[in-house]
């Protein structure tokens, strides 16, 4: 019998893992979040920098930070030692880091203006680069963790619930010191702050790094500038993306570079600010779980659209929010929580297409190239937003070191927080009426792309080009050859089943019928099943909770994204060769998506079977000896991980019954009508593939007879 550990060693995470990978973003944001937050306030109201000042270093370095985040990911594998490539920067980059951090937070009093702007500049331009160092590595360790789609998703998901968490603590520790900022020991104060944060920063990461282990080894592919940048020019969904990202991370950070004034001196209490911080991470964290209803009704673009309307809103009440009124302010907050969560998670899940449509225009894949872009404009779009934030206020009259600011300085903090987010906003939200991919396009467009790499697999294998591995389309939508035409068609059937439907009878029947072998599932239930009763129930509502709002909220984990979605297409990839090569000499496959791999193939015949929830049950209790609860539970987790992991490796919905010839209710009918059934299907609609033997061979048994062909696919 197998055991949990058994199953753990197949590449399943423990709870354990996961946390202690959250832990790093805790990590990453006790020092991000207190940099994009609190830095612009600090620089202004305890070092002394003019608003305009402060803003355009806040610019200048986020704009850097985009530079060196590729400066970090073409460097950070490079190394290799007994830890791996990726956990030794969590190791060693965690101290200089914190060190960076604190000195950025410590300008000496006594100054002169100058050599302040000298201090703040050049400290944060450094805190950038050591960041990016120890956040990139960070983002990619998630798929040298594990290769399981589901697994990486819970990763990215805990990461998010770390972020919003991380971002609600850090407020409510550090905002309340912005009530008086006149005192003797306030830059002490800030020193000792931050010291501290970092010194949680730098355990947290040491946790993480402890726990984390590399066990997927790292992929040799690196980033072409030269091919990246052809892709770009022809994508057009990428290119309008990407522009209206900008406009959106412009708009959001505005307001977050001067929401700590607005708390302040609107609201009347820097403590204020926790409250909003809070709402708008509820609200994100409540978006996050609708996006994908959100995606089913409205589409991406619209979602998108409709999101960003949210903020636009949410933006107009802040600006005419009362003095005083902390209720109507946190109302305002949820408002852009829910935007800006919902804008968020859509980009990227866009972007995805956008790779893909890339590929289908260009033939080029480029997913980290792609996300560089993206995450290089987004860093712009901040810099740019939280300049243009400052400056405003500034112009407006803010003066940090004044008593009490005037009237106008007040004004242009609510047009800050408000009409200018806004205005930009609007224009993220009109740009993407330009985006032009569709999900329904989307979905044409995938499939597509799979039947080329399949017959860009077969041709590769045959040693041909690939149109001599494409025939004109038959009837039923098949022009892919399996095999040269002179050696016929041998059958191949492919199965797909609901838990308990029936297919691990039904399957190795029908390859004996047919004369081929049968390819069960690759993690088969069988299998499954083999495992402690617990492990079979484990995935929880949390768990699937933690997939749903994967990577939501966060605003710095655009490699980490890349990296995912590479990882699934590299595993997709593999998985096609294998099912293909399965069914080059005639196969009965189970699973494996190979309705999807083989769906245009000539000689092929795609089955789902389905059956009455209660009749599953009944079969599982039969073979495994569960119980009838814990059945039902173990047939809910396989059918929905299976799903979630086609979705995840090869965006389809492997229940969708356009892809099959035939879906038989296993449930009415016994498994040897459904056998027949299959097996006279099959022979009626290829009857050619029993016509004679292939040359120099003899049938033995059931064994398929092939059919002659005018012409060879290899010449």
């Amino acid at each position: 019998m197998a055991t949990t550990k058994t199953r753990k060693n197949q590449g399943t995470l423990s709870g354990g893992q996961i946390f202690s990978y959250s832990l790093g973003d805790v990590a990453n944001n006790l020092t991000f979040m207190m940099t994009s937050m609190f830095l612009m306030v600090y620089m202004t109201d305890i070092a002394g920098l003019s608003a305009g000042m402060a803003g355009m270093i806040y610019g200048v370095t986020k704009i850097w930070a985009g530079a060196a985040d590729l400066i970090a990911g073409q460097t950070v594998d490079r190394i290799q030692t007994r830890w791996g490539r990726l956990r030794p920067w969590l190791l060693f980059g965690s101290t200089p880091l914190a060190i960076v951090f604190v000195l950025l937070f410590s300008v000496p009093a006594g100054l002169s203006p100058a050599l302040t702007i000298a201090w703040i500049f050049l400290l944060d331009a450094l805190f950038q680069l050591a960041y990016s160092f120890v956040n990139i590595p960070y983002g990619s360790l998630s798929a040298a963790m594990t290769q399981d789609p589901v697994d990486r998703s819970k990763l990215s998901g805990a990461r998010s619930i770390a972020n919003a968490i991380t971002g609600v603590a850090l407020s409510a520790i550090v905002a309340p010191q912005f009530q008086d900022t006149t005192g003797d020991n306030v830059r002490l104060q800030f020193t000792l702050t931050t010291a501290g944060l970092g010194v949680v920063a730098v355990i947290l990461y040491l946790i993480c790094f402890k726990n984390a282990k590399e066990v997927v080894p790292r992929g040799s592919g690196k980033i072409s500038l030269k091919r990246t940048m052809g892709m770009i020019r022809q994508n057009r969904p990428l290119i309008f993306l990407c522009l209206g990202a900008f406009f959106l991370l412009a708009s959001i950070f505005t307001m977050n570079a001067v929401g700590m004034y607005y708390a302040r001196y609107v609201l009347g209490n820097a403590g204020y600010y926790t409250f909003l911080a809070l709402a708008q991470t509820v609200a994100t964290i409540i978006v996050a779980s609708l996006v994908p209803m959100i995606t089913t009704r409205l589409g991406k673009r619209n979602g998108y659209v409709a999101a960003a309307l949210v903020i636009v809103a949410a933006f107009i009440l802040i600006y005419f929010v009362p003095q005083g009124s902390l209720a109507t302010g946190i109302v305002a907050w949820f408002l852009f929580g829910i935007g800006s969560g919902g804008t968020n998670a859509l980009m990227f899940s866009m972007q995805a297409d956008t790779v893909d449509y890339g590929e289908w225009k260009t033939g080029v894949r480029a997913e980290g190239g792609s996300y560089s872009v993206l995450s290089f404009i987004r860093k712009c779009g901040q810099g740019v937003g939280g300049w243009a934030g400052a400056a405003l206020i500034g112009a407006m009259g803010y003066v940090g070191t004044a008593e009490v600011q005037t009237d106008s300085a007040i004004q242009g903090i609510r047009l800050a927080t408000g009409i200018l987010p806004a205005g930009l906003a609007l224009a993220a939200m009109v740009v993407m009426l330009g985006y032009n991919l569709s999900v329904d396009d989307h979905s044409k467009m995938v499939r597509d792309l799979h039947a080329r790499r399949s017959e860009g697999a077969v041709s590769e294998s045959y040693g041909v080009e690939a149109e001599k591995v494409v025939v004109e389309e038959l009837g039923d939508g098949r022009n892919m050859l399996l095999r040269p035409r002179s050696e016929g068609i041998l059958p191949v059937v492919t199965i797909f089943e609901l838990e308990g439907a029936g297919a691990s009878d039904i399957g190795p029947a029908v390859a004996e019928k047919l004369g081929v072998k049968y390819v069960g599932q690759k993690f088969s239930s069988d299998q499954v099943a083999e495992v402690e009763t617990k492990a079979l129930v484990s995935d929880n509502a949390f768990d699937r909770w933690l997939r749903t709002i994967s990577f939501t909220g966060t605003s710095d984990s655009d490699m980490a994204r890349a990296i995912g979605i590479s990882e699934n297409h590299s595993i997709a990839q593999g998985n096609s060769q294998e099912v293909l090569e399965f069914a080059k000499e005639g196969a009965v496959i189970r699973g494996r998506n190979g309705a999807l791999v083989l769906g245009k193939a000539v000689g092929a015949l795609h089955v789902r079977l389905t059956a009455p929830m209660a009749m599953r049950v009944e079969r599982v209790v039969s073979k495994t000896g569960l119980s009838a609860d814990e059945a039902e539970s173990r047939i809910i987790v396989e059918d929905r991980v299976r799903a979630e992991m086609s979705r995840s490796l090869y965006q389809w919905d492997p229940n969708t019954d356009e892809y099959y010839d035939l879906v038989i209710n296993t449930g009415t009918v016994t498994y040897d009508q459904v056998v027949e059934m299959i097996v006279g299907f099959y022979r009626s609609k290829y009857p050619k593939a029993l016509a004679r033997p292939a040359a120099g061979s003899e049938p033995t048994g059931n064994a398929p007879r092939t059919a002659p062909a005018p012409e060879e696919l290899k010449e």
